[in-house]
């Protein structure tokens, strides 16, 4: 037997070798398998074996994946939640406690902010691991390994350039405003980065960190991101294959110069490998033509039309005409800069502050959103939402579970097994 993986003991009958219970077991799917593990100790500390578990990840590579999402109970303790497409968690991890006390200029106590009041965000990613933060504490980053249990709390503070930068003229590091995080892996070295963008005075500055489970890193400067980058809105950038791409914001350029300076989808990337940006990439042509052929559109009207989402592996610019259609464009050559229309949903899928994030295998693509009214009200940044799942085989939506906050959620990769 080969010394890379978990020695299985023999069955609790004797039926068994070891070896072919070891096979057996491999085949079986994870959700049924983790009913198995109470058949003996054995068996539950050989499917709980970490290298099991990546043998049988490497099996089932395509098995329904799992969501991680924020969750708070009715204790007040928030953290982040795995579950399944249907919305049975899995694990819960609680989020760190906190108590903030706010002090008079006597330094006398006039109130108290605690972690029970606030709530807990994901960033939208497609990994083994989680990266979120709380709501009032926005500039604050975490990582959690849901198969350990095990949260890294990433640096606050500047990479020392920009620290010194702020020391030199003079600008408190309180007035800067921490805009964005987005979390990814190298496709290469298989290593985590985090790309941080800044605002400090008058200009958007980029960081990363570079981390792992016994190294949290530190934060180093990277050349200022393009201008215009958007970093207002969680669903106008995406981690694609190692690469964070963002939204052009094409109509605030054109508000500035009268011109038109950046074509509308046009699309920013930071290769977190190299940890440089690789330029700009033009949008599908189709929307200026859009524009052109539409006389009561307007650059702005588009602009909160688009977003972006990773599907099947692929970088896509959403295209959502609200009760008309969503279109969904796919970069087939990053070189040449080639869009592909793959699907134009129909008007019953086109509703306001709705977002692909999920594509199965059998074309099923599931959305998060909120209901419209309580969007418009909250700006399209928070409220209520559901996970709903489109099957174009047969046109229909169903609302799969109700989701606490929809910017609120992403994909977990790991093993069912690991946690």
């Amino acid at each position: 037997m080969s010394p890379s993986r978990p020695r299985p003991a023999a069955s609790s009958s004797g039926d068994l070798p070891a070896d072919a219970l070891y096979e057996v077991l491999l085949r079986i799917p994870a959700k049924e398998l983790c009913r198995l593990r109470a058949v003996c100790p054995a068996w539950r500390a050989l499917t709980s074996d970490p290298l099991f578990a990546a043998a049988h990840k490497s099996r089932h590579h395509t098995a329904p994946p799992l969501l991680a999402m924020g969750y708070r109970d009715d204790s007040g303790v928030s953290g982040v939640a795995i579950s399944d497409l249907s919305g049975n968690v899995v694990k819960r991890t609680p989020g760190n406690e906190y108590e903030l006390v706010f002090v008079n200029e006597s330094g006398d106590a006039i109130g108290r902010f605690t972690s029970k009041d606030d709530s807990i965000c994901v960033v939208r990613t497609r990994l083994d691991l989680v990266c979120f933060n709380r709501n009032a504490l926005c500039g604050f980053f975490w990582v959690l390994n849901p198969a350990t249990g095990a949260t890294i709390d990433l640096p606050m503070g500047f990479s020392e350039e920009i620290a010194h930068e702020l020391e030199v003229k003079g600008i408190k590091e309180c007035s800067c405003r921490r805009e964005l995080c987005a979390f990814g892996q190298v496709s290469s070295s298989r290593e985590y980065k985090v790309l941080r963008i800044s605002r400090v005075d008058d200009r958007k500055v980029c960081e990363v960190i570079t981390f792992d489970d016994t190294n949290h890193g530190c934060w180093r400067r990277k050349q200022d991101p393009p201008s215009h980058i958007c970093t207002s809105h969680r669903m106008r950038y995406a981690v694609v294959d190692g690469v964070v791409y963002f939204l052009m914001e094409f109509c605030y350029s054109n508000y500035e110069t009268g011109v038109i300076t950046i074509e509308p989808g046009s699309v920013a990337s930071f290769n977190l490998d190299t940890e440089e940006w690789m330029g700009v990439l033009r949008g599908p042509e189709q929307l200026e033509r859009f524009l052109q052929e539409n006389g009561g559109y307007t650059y702005s009207g588009l602009e909160h039309e688009l977003s972006l989402t990773e599907l099947k592996g692929c970088l896509v610019v959403v295209h959502n005409i609200y009760k008309v259609s969503m279109d969904l464009w796919f970069l087939t050559d990053f070189e040449n800069g080639i869009w592909v229309k793959k699907y134009s949903l129909p008007s019953h899928v086109a509703r306001l502050f709705w977002y692909p994030f999920l594509m199965l295998d059998d074309g099923r693509i599931f959305f998060s959103g909120m209901d419209c009214l309580e969007g418009i009200l909250s700006g399209g940044e928070k409220g209520e939402g559901f996970l709903q799942c489109y099957d174009p085989r047969n046109g229909t939506c169903t609302d799969e579970l109700k989701l606490r906050d929809p910017r609120s959620i992403g994909i977990y990769t790991g093993s069912l097994l690991s946690l």
